[in-house]
C-alpha cells in the first residue's frame, strides 16, 4: 500500500502541477486576447471621437474667418484702399470692423492686400515656433507659440477679382481640452497631431502631454518600419502593435483628421496597457501554486484530502472566473462612456452590445436589442445587403468593407430616417469573431453643410439670393428665353428714402425695413421670379418667360405700388419709394454682364430723375454714362491743373445793408465746357472721393484770398466755406483747418464753415465731438439749408453754432404763401431764443427782403443784393464797405 499510496500521491502531485500550468495558460491567454480586444479597440473609438471633435473645431473657426471676409463693406474698402483718395476712411472702417470680430474668439484679424502687405490688424498676430499647414476650404495653418492658434487665410473677391485677403488668428481649445481626456487613458498614454512633408517625412505638433518635447520635422518610418502616423496620414484608420519613433513597444491608434490631411495617432504602452491584467494573472498564478503546493502536502491523506483539495480548486476557479467577469464589466463599461455609438454584434447579426451613445441615437434601450437582429436599425436596401454580407462572410470567411468609414442611413425607434458613419472591425473570439460597429449620427454635420451653402448663396439679413446666386438664376433664364424664343426682364431697384431712415432711426429700424420690402416683392411676383439683394437698399428682380415688353412695365408698375404704401415698423408709420432701371433679354444684351450693365445705369438714371421712376433702358443712356466718365477723368486732373475758382455771395446785415460776410462757391473752369456751376460736379466729387481735397483747396484758396485782402487794405470780412459730408467726418478735420489759418494768418474768427443737419443726423455724439474740436480751434459756425432736414430741438440745442441759415425754398414763396411765412417766422424766433444769428438764403425780391427784415432776420443773401462774383469784382464791392 505504501507503493500504491507513493505512485497515487506522485500521479496526482502530476496531474496537479499539469493542470495548475494548462489553467495558468488558459487563463492568461483567454484574458490577454479578450482585453487586447476590447482595449485596442476603446483607445480606436477614443482617436475617432478626438479626430471628429478636432475637425469641426478646425471647420467651425475656419467658417468665422469667412463670415469675417464676407462681412458687408469689407471688399468695398478694400478695393477703396487701391485708389488714391479715400484710403484713411477705408482703413478706419477695416479697423472697426477688424476689431468687432475680436469678442468672437479671434486673438488677432488682419486684412491684407492683394499684394500680400497687411494693411489693417487687430488683436495680436504672433509669429509661430511651429506652423502645420491642412486642407481646408481657406488657406488654413495651425501655428504654436506655447499655445496652438489656427490662422486662416480668406480671400476677398470682388465679381471675380482678387482683392485681398483676411488673415485671422484663433485659439485652438482641442489641444488643451484633450489633455485631461487622453491622461485619463494612462501615464504613457500620448496624442500626436502632425502633417505630411513630401512622402516621407512630416511635420509634427509639440506634444501636448509632454510640451518640453518638440519633435518637429522628422520621418515617417523608423528603422525601415512605417510609423503609424504613416498610416494616418494615408487615410487609413486602424490599430497597431508596434515600436514608436522612441523606439518604445506601443498600441497605437491611427486615423486621418476628416479632408484636412492631417493624421492623429492615439498610443498607449503595452507595458502600461496590459498592466492590469498582467497583475491579476500574477496574482491567479501564485493562488495556482499555493494550491498545488498544498495538494502536494495533502495527498498524504488519500481521499479525503483529495477530495478536500478538489473542492479548493474548484472554489478558486469560480474566483478567477468571476474576477474576470468583473474586468469585462469594467470594460464594457469603458465602452459605455465613448461618445459614439458601439453596437457589437456576433456573425449571424445578433446584438451583444449596444452601448448608451447608441442608445441616444437610435432611441432604443440596451436591453431592447441585446439578442435580436441589428439590421431592426437599418432601412431598406441597406438592411438587405447586410444581410447579404453576413451570409458571403459565413462562406468565404472574408469582408471587404472592415475598416473603412461608410456613409449610411440609420431608422430610430420613431421610424425617423438619419444619416450616420459607420466604421465596423472585426475580433477573433476562439473559433468565431465579433464585429464592432462604431457609428456617429451626422445630421448635425449635414445641417452644418446646408446653412454654410446656404450663407454662401443667400444673403443673410432677407434670406433672399445674393449676388452668387442672381448670376446662375439669370443665366439660366437667358438660356431658358433663348430656347422658348421669350424675352426676360431684369430689374434693379434702389429704394428713395431709405438712407433716411438708416440714418436718422438707426440700423436695426433699417434692416427691419428692407426685411419688409423684401417681403413685399417676394409676394407680388411669381414662384417662377427670383428677388435678390444686391447689396444696401438695392434690389433685383428677374422675370423670365416674357411675351411681351408690356408685361414687364405693368409688373414694375405694380412693385413700385406695393411698395409705396406705407410700412409700420415697431409702431412708426415709414415710407420709401424705388427708382426701377429695367433691360430687356434679347433687346439690351444677350449675355448676364450685359444686362447688369445696362439696366444698373437705366436704374442711375431714374434715380437722377428725381426718384420713383422707372426707365426702360436706352442706348443713348450709354453715351451719357461715357461723358459723365469722361468728365470724372477731368476732374480728376482739375486740382492738379489749378482749373478749380471760387466766386464770393456777399453776406448783408439787415440793419446797416452793407456786407458783414462772403460765402466761398467753388467753381471748375473746364478746359472744353468752359465754367462748370457745383450742380454739374460736385456729386462726381463725391462718388469719386475727390470731394475731401476739392474741400481742402476751397479752405485754402478761401483763406488765402482773405489774406490777399487784408494785406491790401481791404477790410475784409469773415468767409463762410462749406464743408462736405465726407469731409466732415475726417478724423483731421480739425488739425487740418488749423493748420491753414496757421499757414495764411487768418485770425480764426474770419472763418465760417457751413456744416447741413445730414452730417449731424446719422452718429450724433461723434457729430458733436467733431464741432467742439472745430470751435476749439476759435472759427464759426453755421448751420446752412435749416429746415430742409429732420429738425429737432433735442440735438439743435445742443449743437455748437453761431448762425443759422434759412434754405430758400422757405425764402422763395414768404410773400405769397402762408405755410412759408409761419415756417420762416418760426425759425427766426427759434434761433434768436438759442441766441443765434439768423442769415435768409435766395432772397430775390423787395417783398422777400421786407417780410424779412420786420420779422427780425439778421442777414441775407440773394441775387436781390448781388450774385456769387468773381475775386476782383467782390474786391470792388468790398472798396465801398
Amino acid at each position: 500500500m505504501g507503493g500504491a499510496d507513493s505512485r497515487i500521491h506522485i500521479m496526482i502531485m502530476i496531474m496537479l502541477a499539469v493542470l495548475t500550468v494548462a489553467a495558468s495558460a488558459s487563463t492568461y491567454l483567454v484574458m490577454r486576447r479578450e482585453a487586447e480586444s476590447i482595449l485596442t479597440a476603446n483607445l480606436n473609438v477614443e482617436l475617432q471621437a478626438r479626430a471628429r471633435d478636432f475637425r469641426q473645431e478646425i471647420r467651425r473657426e475656419v467658417l468665422q474667418s469667412v463670415t469675417v471676409a464676407t462681412r458687408p463693406f469689407v471688399a468695398l474698402n478694400l478695393k477703396a484702399l487701391e485708389g488714391r483718395h479715400g484710403v484713411r476712411l477705408a482703413r478706419t472702417r477695416l479697423r472697426k470692423i477688424a476689431r468687432s470680430f475680436l469678442p468672437m474668439g479671434f486673438s488677432a484679424v488682419a486684412f491684407v492686400n492683394r499684394n500680400g502687405r497687411a494693411v489693417v490688424r487687430a488683436g495680436s498676430m504672433i509669429a509661430p515656433d511651429v506652423a502645420v499647414g491642412i486642407k481646408a476650404r481657406e488657406e488654413t495653418l495651425i501655428t504654436w507659440q506655447r499655445h496652438p492658434q489656427l490662422q486662416v487665410l480668406t480671400p476677398v473677391d470682388d465679381h471675380g477679382r482678387r482683392l485681398g485677403y483676411v488673415a485671422t488668428q484663433e485659439p485652438l481649445s482641442f489641444l488643451d481640452r484633450i489633455v485631461p481626456v487622453v491622461k485619463a487613458l494612462g501615464r504613457t498614454a500620448d496624442l500626436a497631431v502632425c502633417a505630411p512633408l513630401g512622402a516621407t517625412r512630416m511635420r509634427c505638433l509639440p506634444d501636448t502631454l509632454h510640451p518640453r518635447t518638440d519633435i518637429g520635422m522628422v520621418s515617417q518610418w523608423r528603422k525601415h518600419r512605417p510609423l503609424p502616423m504613416h498610416f494616418a496620414l494615408a487615410g487609413q484608420t486602424g490599430v497597431i502593435s508596434t515600436a514608436d519613433y522612441r523606439g518604445h513597444r506601443v498600441v497605437a491608434a491611427y486615423a486621418p483628421v476628416g479632408d484636412t490631411g492631417l493624421g492623429m495617432v492615439l498610443k498607449i504602452r503595452r507595458s502600461e496597457l496590459f498592466a492590469r491584467t498582467t497583475a491579476r494573472l500574477w496574482r491567479v498564478g501564485w493562488l495556482l501554486l499555493a494550491l498545488l503546493l498544498a495538494g502536494m502536502l495533502l495527498t498524504r491523506w488519500l481521499i479525503l484530502p483529495l477530495l478536500r483539495r478538489r473542492t479548493e480548486a474548484e472554489e478558486a476557479t469560480r474566483t478567477a472566473n468571476a474576477r474576470l467577469g468583473a474586468s469585462e464589466s469594467r470594460l464594457r463599461a469603458l465602452l459605455t462612456h465613448v461618445a459614439d455609438g458601439v453596437v457589437v454584434i456576433n456573425e449571424s447579426g445578433i446584438v451583444e452590445i449596444f452601448n448608451d451613445a447608441a442608445e441616444k441615437i437610435f432611441g432604443y434601450e440596451a436591453r431592447e436589442m441585446v439578442g435580436t437582429n441589428v439590421n431592426r436599425l437599418m432601412p431598406e436596401p441597406y438592411r438587405s445587403e447586410h444581410d447579404g454580407y453576413l451570409k458571403r462572410y459565413q462562406k468565404t470567411r472574408q469582408a471587404s468593407i472592415l475598416g473603412t468609414s461608410r456613409e449610411l442611413v440609420g431608422v430610430r425607434r420613431n421610424g425617423e430616417s438619419f444619416p450616420l458613419v459607420i466604421k465596423v472591425s472585426e475580433i477573433p473570439v476562439e473559433a468565431s469573431s465579433l464585429f464592432i460597429a462604431v457609428i456617429r449620427d451626422i445630421t448635425e454635420e449635414k445641417e452644418t453643410a446646408r446653412r454654410i451653402q446656404e450663407l454662401a448663396t443667400h444673403d443673410a439679413l432677407t434670406g433672399l439670393p445674393n449676388r452668387l446666386l442672381l448670376a446662375d438664376r439669370l443665366d439660366q433664364a437667358i438660356v431658358q428665353g433663348r430656347r422658348t424664343q421669350t424675352r426676360v426682364a431684369l430689374l434693379f431697384l434702389d429704394l428713395d428714402g431709405f438712407k433716411t431712415i438708416n440714418d436718422s432711426l438707426g440700423h436695426a429700424i433699417g434692416d427691419l425695413m428692407l426685411k419688409a420690402v423684401a417681403q413685399r416683392l417676394v409676394a407680388s411676383l411669381r414662384a417662377t421670379d427670383t428677388v435678390a439683394r444686391q447689396g444696401g437698399d438695392e434690389f433685383v428682380v428677374i422675370l423670365p418667360g416674357l411675351a411681351s415688353i408690356a408685361t414687364a412695365d405693368k409688373v414694375t408698375q405694380k412693385l413700385l405700388a406695393r411698395l409705396a404704401a406705407p410700412y409700420d415698423i415697431e409702431g412708426r408709420m415709414l415710407y420709401v419709394g424705388a427708382s426701377v432701371g429695367i433691360t430687356i433679354y434679347p433687346d439690351d444684351g444677350e449675355d448676364r454682364d450685359t444686362l447688369m450693365k445696362n439696366c444698373d445705369i437705366a436704374m442711375y438714371r431714374a434715380k437722377d430723375a428725381g426718384g420713383n421712376v422707372r426707365l426702360f433702358f436706352r442706348p443713348d443712356m450709354n453715351r451719357e454714362v461715357a461723358a459723365r466718365q469722361s468728365l470724372g477723368t477731368d476732374l480728376h486732373q482739375a486740382l492738379k491743373r489749378d482749373e478749380f475758382r471760387l466766386h464770393y455771395q456777399p453776406v448783408v446785415d439787415f440793419a446797416s445793408e452793407t456786407i458783414v460776410g462772403l460765402e466761398a462757391l467753388v467753381r471748375w473752369q473746364h478746359p472744353v465746357h468752359g465754367l462748370l456751376a457745383p450742380s454739374h460736379f460736385i456729386g462726381l466729387a463725391e462718388e469719386t472721393g475727390l470731394i475731401v481735397p476739392i474741400g481742402n483747396w476751397v479752405l485754402a484758396a478761401a483763406c488765402a484770398q482773405w489774406r490777399m485782402w487784408s494785406d491790401a487794405g481791404l477790410n475784409a470780412p469773415p468767409i463762410a466755406v462749406n464743408l462736405s459730408a465726407r469731409q466732415f467726418r475726417e478724423a483731421e478735420l480739425a488739425a487740418t483747418v488749423t493748420r491753414t489759418l496757421d499757414e495764411y494768418g487768418v485770425d480764426p474768427s474770419a472763418l465760417v464753415l457751413e456744416i447741413t443737419e445730414s452730417m449731424v443726423i446719422g452718429n450724433f455724439d461723434t457729430a458733436i465731438a467733431a464741432l467742439d474740436a472745430l470751435r476749439a480751434t476759435g472759427v464759426q459756425i453755421a448751420l446752412d439749408d435749416f429746415g430742409t432736414g429732420y429738425s429737432s430741438l433735442s440735438y439743435l440745442k445742443r449743437l455748437p453754432i453761431n448762425t443759422m441759415k434759412i434754405d430758400q425754398s422757405f425764402v422763395r414763396d414768404i410773400a405769397s404763401d402762408a405755410n412759408d411765412a409761419a415756417v420762416v417766422t418760426a425759425i427766426v424766433a427759434l434761433g434768436h431764443s438759442l441766441h443765434m444769428t439768423i442769415t435768409a438764403e435766395g432772397v430775390e425780391t423787395k417783398e422777400q427782403h421786407h417780410f424779412l427784415r420786420d420779422h427780425g432776420c439778421d442777414r441775407y443773401q440773394g441775387y436781390l443784393f448781388s450774385r456769387p462774383l468773381p475775386p476782383d469784382e467782390t474786391a470792388a464791392r468790398l472798396k465801398d464797405v
